[in-house]
């Protein structure tokens, strides 16, 4: 691989020249590609294959602390978000919502809304409890054009 260089000559206050070399600048352009629809769809099933893996392994033992629960939220959410990476999903964003709370007889709502195409967005969800948390996590798959 041969780099070019961009050379540089400059003058000084006594008139004496000067010649460096600088290694140019190269700006890649890419040609668009027209391709409407994803390689890979984005596959439930498989999202909640993972999102049980994941949750139930990480949350099994789990007691709820105030102090605590921000911090297993995001690297539960950063865990998930990691594993359905892998799984090569082009030109989709991948966006995880961890909700976890303390389990005392209270009832909870959780709704999220956006624009959606139903051709080509997906979403996986999961709730978890045990005696002491409870957990819901949705997983979004959305297209980008």
């Amino acid at each position: 691989m041969s780099k070019e260089y961009k050379r540089l000559s400059t003058t000084d206050f006594t008139g004496r020249r000067r010649s460096s070399f600088k290694p140019k600048i190269v700006v890649r352009i890419y040609q668009p590609t027209y391709q409407l629809n994803p390689r890979k769809h984005f596959n439930v099933e498989v999202v909640e294959k993972i999102l049980r893996r994941i949750v139930d392994c990480e949350l099994a033992e789990v007691e709820y602390s105030e102090k605590v629960v921000p911090e297993l939220c995001l690297s539960l959410a950063e865990t998930i978000r990691n594993a359905v990476k892998e799984e090569n999903y082009d030109r989709y964003r991948i966006l995880v919502c961890v909700s976890i709370g303390q389990r005392r007889q209270q009832s909870v709502n959780v709704f999220h809304s956006f624009l959606w195409d139903h051709e080509r967005d997906g979403f996986a969800a999961h709730t978890f409890h045990n005696c002491h948390i409870f957990a819901n996590v949705v997983v979004y798959g959305v297209y980008l054009d």
